[in-house]
């Protein structure tokens, strides 16, 4: 497992004393690139009511100020006052306050490392990949907590041991997660927890892998290593391997190649380098986090220097101290150790490493720790030998390890210093480490260990008057529902109202939870945190609900309805109370969210009003429900706003026209189920700032249970319904004089437990965003789920998205690859990695509509022509053109249209020219089978890969039948059939003499689609031509014999 950052927990002087040349906080200089940024990873379980004061401590603060004598009060997760706390006697008063008596030791921030390994098992890491996935975990978690009490080998361990931790199951510190070291397949340290990558097309997809698992970052390992006796200068296929990666990573712009680019954009690159020209090259290519570094040369060190803000080295120094002299004592012998190098290596590292710290280049402390000899609970060693083998002073020591990582992290705004607002990571230590930096390696000597304002650590004689109060983390409830949209896709999320963080939610299964309907069917229970947490204002906020009517309650508090009666708009009741409920609805496209704006449409309304509004939300559909269990129906409630133009609602002597106006029912921010609420809720209204609403539940003339009762009488609610349950006293045309909305006017209602519904009215000329944001199609696009609504695809002519993928020497010569019916653009990788093209080449590949990740239109017409328009958005400068069967069709014309851009052209398996009738009614048949049954159960899978595929093939090639049939039945019906008639349409005669350029002609011996007689036939109408057939072979050529069909190309080209 590769290592991982972590974190228990600048600023300061810009020199150190004696040293006058060097920076005490070096890594102040360093500036990564702010799209490497880590997630900020929050621990739950700290109670934000939690309240802890350390009292008369020596407060050291990481930020290279003197210690200094004083108190430290935290509030929740984070230090609220450092040195003199305000009001202090008044917040000893204050209940449920954890006093901590300092007695003038030292508290500072938590300790950091760069270079850990949970996963490694303080033993032989021979046998890490043969431990049972179970007690692996175990084993891990085990590590981490260890960590903790002291200040992967398996891809996804890391991952998981970290998301355990900062959901508070297991206790740990914070930590950014690696998946397993990545090296060629001579270069590993061991295999068993090794990626293996030997050029840049396996590197992408090995790295494209670990991106899926939820890595935080990417290690290679270039040089080997001594005690496997690996260790080397690297070889010219690793340098390229880096170079690859690393422009990928640099070099970031949006490609059809997306998903490496946007990966590499994203992640923090590390190599694990011993060798000089390893290190070099990784200073060369940006890698941001240089592990060991041990062999540098002079020109290594300048350019480390030239470029000391963009890196940081963490030297594993206490991995080499510990195997040259304390590895004996497990078998690995002294002599051994010198006779591979390791004496010399760490006497040269240690040179090379104080010529660093001289020149002012950041050094993280990280021993490598997981070994024998390197166990875990021993990290705080490293500051040890920071001291006394690379001359640091203990306050720079101190400050590597805290402010230092913290930088790793890409979070100094908030982690590694004792400091106001800063998350309360702290340690108390009996002693001074600024004397002796060895006691921080006493365990016994940390008497308090704090991550995120929770004690996880509290020694005896440091309790007085605390209570203890390490425990897991108490499951918070995620009910407050907020519905938003982010990246084009719709989700719904849990609101933290004091946070402005949204933390979107999953079903217990994983999937993400869409809408409210699937909340309410779910059930709370179901529902689980599902990604990482984002801020309220980073994303688009929907309604909670918004795809039916609401039903709506007028007159249904007794004030309100007096102040209504005596207003003049009310031409309903001369009735001062309502007999019988007063119902109406609200049209959907009237329902906007919090945060929009309301439309004053001045054109249909000069008494534009507000109506702060509870809204009930229906749980179980109904039908004549019993008043007795009414609320037995009700799942939850949310905010709603009863905009309403007061002269329509007069004029039409009814509600619906006044109160249905685009923007009319501004509903949300939130929905929350009745049992997270109490039973009377409170609804306010401020216009502006002034409060004109006040009332609650107790003031309905007819309750929500009556209310239920009634609109089920004839008509069945359903799950989902809303119903808005009227508005107390103290609406516009109530006031003395009457006053009604007006542009620029902040409407605000808050109701208990629900937040606060937040509306502006638009200026006058606003547009009506309402009817833009409507979908009004019913035409259905298929195929677009398999790329999450199309996350990556190309759009090209009419709005059309396709899949593209490029790979290769953007400065080589391009080919462009045109896969046919039933393939997608995956059919030709087989060929590029055999011919290794991505090497000199610029290869590109794409599905067709319909196929592959491609999506269709149901409104779009497909044919051979229009495949081709495809392929013209896609190759626009001179390329070599390869196709396979129905895509020799559209390669054609394709070329027959655009020659100047074909330098040459390979058919491989090319249909009849033309298509014979029967052929073109069977594949008609064909299209009518997969759009009624499907491709399997229609049969048309397992017959065209029998059909197409050789009797070798079938005997002797599972796999290449399997890759077959696999390709045919991933294909989306409707996609297929498509297809299918656009080859039904190619009956007309292609003139083949008009073709000058070379063209290479492959088939198969048993290509019943394309036989011999007709390559040949194809070959006396081309003025340049060549024919390969190739034996026991049927249609689908590059899957049935790769070798073969590259054999070919390969002359050709």
């Amino acid at each position: 497992m590769a290592p991982a950052a972590v974190i228990v927990n600048g600023h300061g002087k810009e020199e150190v004393e004696g040293f006058s040349s060097r920076k005490l906080n070096p890594q102040d200089d360093v500036h990564f690139d702010p799209s490497l940024a880590p997630p900020r990873y929050q621990i739950k379980g700290t109670d934000a009511n939690s309240k802890i004061l350390f009292e008369n401590v020596n407060i050291l603060d990481c930020t290279g100020a003197k210690p200094y004598t004083g108190s430290v009060y935290i509030e929740g997760e984070r230090i609220k006052h450092v040195g003199e706390v305000p009001n202090i006697e008044s917040i000893k008063k204050l209940p449920g306050l954890k006093v901590i008596p300092g007695n003038g030791r030292t508290l500072m921030s938590g300790l950091g490392d760069a270079h850990v390994h949970f996963s490694w098992n303080n033993g032989d890491l021979n046998g890490l990949g043969g431990i049972g996935i179970e007690e692996h975990v175990l084993m891990t978690a085990a590590a981490a907590k260890t960590y903790l009490d002291s200040a992967s080998a398996k891809e996804r361990l890391d991952c998981v041991i970290r998301d355990a931790i900062n959901n508070g199951s297991i206790p740990g510190p914070r930590y950014l997660a690696n998946g397993k070291e990545m090296a060629r397949r001579d270069g590993e340290l061991v295999p068993g927890i090794t990626a293996f990558a030997d050029g840049p097309l396996e590197m992408r997809e090995v790295i494209r892998h670990h991106v899926k698992l939820g890595v935080d970052q990417i290690k290679l390992s270039m040089s080997g290593e001594a005690i496997t006796e690996s260790v080397s200068l690297p070889k010219k296929r690793s340098l390229r391997v880096l170079m690859r990666v690393i422009d990928m990573a640099s070099d970031y712009v949006p490609t059809p190649d997306a998903s490496i680019l946007h990966f590499s954009s994203e992640k923090p690159i590390l190599t694990a380098v011993v060798a000089r020209d390893s290190i070099l090259w990784s200073i060369k290519y940006g890698v941001d986090i240089i592990y060991h570094a041990s062999y540098i040369d002079e020109e290594g060190m300048d350019l480390l220097e030239k470029r000391k803000n963009k890196h940081i080295v963490a030297p594993g120094l206490n991995w080499l101290y510990g195997t040259l002299y304390e590895a004996e004592a497990f078998g690995y012998s002294n002599s051994k150790a010198e006779s591979v190098g390791y004496k010399k290596e760490l006497e040269v590292a240690i040179r090379g490493l104080r010529e660093m710290h001289k020149r002012g280049i950041t050094i993280l402390p990280g021993g490598d720790y997981g070994f024998a000899w390197t166990p875990h609970g021993t990290y705080a060693r490293d500051l040890e030998h920071f001291v006394k083998l690379l001359e640091f002073t203990p306050m720079e020591a101190i400050i590597s390890a805290t402010a230092g990582v913290a930088k790793l992290f890409m979070r100094e705004d908030e982690l590694g210093v004792v400091k106001e607002g800063y998350f309360a990571d702290l340690i108390l230590v009996d002693g001074n480490p600024l004397e002796d930096i060895t006691v921080l390696q006493e365990h016994d000597k940390l008497d308090v260990i704090m991550i995120n304002g929770k004690i996880h650590k509290l020694k005896e004689s440091s309790k007085a008057t605390v209570e203890p109060t390490m425990a897991l983390a108490q499951e918070t409830t995620l009910t407050n529902y907020i519905a938003y949209k982010k990246d084009g896709k719709f989700r719904i999320g849990h609101l933290d109202q004091g946070s402005s963080l949204i933390t979107p939610l999953s079903l217990a299964s994983g999937s993400p939870v869409r809408n409210l309907y699937q909340v309410i069917e779910a059930g709370a229970d179901s529902l689980i945190a599902g990604g990482e947490k984002v801020r309220l204002e980073t994303v688009e906020l929907q309604p909670p609900l918004s795809e039916r009517d609401v039903l709506a309650i007028g007159r249904n508090y007794a004030a309100h309805s007096t102040e209504f009666n005596k207003s003049g708009y009310d031409a309903s009741s001369k009735d001062d109370q309502p007999t019988h409920p007063v119902v109406f609805t609200k049209r959907a496209t009237s329902i906007v969210a919090s945060g929009s704006e309301i439309l004053p449409l001045d054109h249909f309304t000069q008494t534009l009003d507000y109506e702060g509004e509870i809204g009930v939300i229906v749980g179980k559909s109904g039908f004549r429900i019993d008043e007795s269990n009414a609320m037995d129906h009700v799942w939850g409630y949310t905010i709603i706003n009863d905009v309403t133009a007061r002269e329509r609602q007069r004029d039409h002597k009814q509600f619906f026209i006044g109160k249905s106006a685009d923007t009319f029912c501004p509903m949300g921010p939130i929905a929350v189920p009745k049992e997270r609420l109490p039973k009377k809720l409170q609804v306010q209204t401020f216009i502006n700032g002034e409060k004109r609403q006040d009332g609650d539940t107790d003031d309905l003339i007819f309750p929500i249970s009556k209310l239920i009762a009634t609109l089920s009488e004839a008509n069945t609610i359903r799950c989902g319904d809303v119903i808005a349950t009227g508005t107390p006293a103290g609406v516009g045309f109530g006031l003395d004089p009457p006053t009604f909305l007006k542009p620029g006017d902040l409407v605000e209602v808050k109701v208990t437990g629900l937040g606060t519904l937040t509306n502006r009215v638009a200026a006058l000329d606003a547009h009506n965003y309402v009817t833009a944001q409507l979908n009004d199609t019913h035409l259905e696009t298929y195929n677009l789920d398999i790329s999450c609504g199309g996350v990556g695809l190309r759009q090209i002519n009419n709005n059309k998205l396709l899949n593209v993928t490029e790979s290769g020497v953007d400065t080589g010569e391009q080919i462009v690859y045109v896969h046919g019916l039933g393939g997608t653009s995956e059919y030709w990788q087989p060929l590029i990695s055999t011919l290794q093209l991505d090497n000199s080449y610029k290869n590109v590949m794409f599905d067709l509509e319909g196929h592959g990740l491609s999506p269709t239109h149901a409104g779009s017409i497909v044919t051979i022509d229009s495949y081709a328009s495809e392929l013209s958005s896609i190759s626009t400068k001179p390329s070599v053109l390869v196709a396979h069967s129905m895509g020799c069709l559209v390669a054609l014309a394709f070329t027959l249209a655009h020659p100047e851009l074909v330098t040459k052209l390979i058919l491989v398996g090319p249909p009849p020219n033309p298509l014979p009738q029967a052929a073109s009614e069977n594949s008609i048949k064909r299209a009518a089978a997969v759009r009624e049954k499907g491709m399997l159960h229609s049969g048309v899978a397992a017959a065209v890969s029998n059909a197409g595929t050789s009797k070798n093939t079938k005997a002797s090639k599972p796999l290449a039948l399997s890759a077959v049939r696999q390709f045919l039945l991933s294909q989306d019906p409707e996609g297929y059939a498509k297809g299918c008639t656009a080859l039904a349409g190619a009956t007309e005669r292609i003139d083949l003499s008009k073709l000058k350029m070379p063209v290479l002609i492959v088939t198969g011996q048993e290509d019943g689609v394309c036989p011999p007689a007709n390559a040949e036939a194809y070959k006396g109408k081309i003025q340049d031509c060549k024919v390969v057939v190739l034996e026991g072979v049927g249609h689908w050529h590059v899957t049935e014999d790769t070798d073969g069909v590259a054999a070919a190309v390969k002359a050709f080209l």
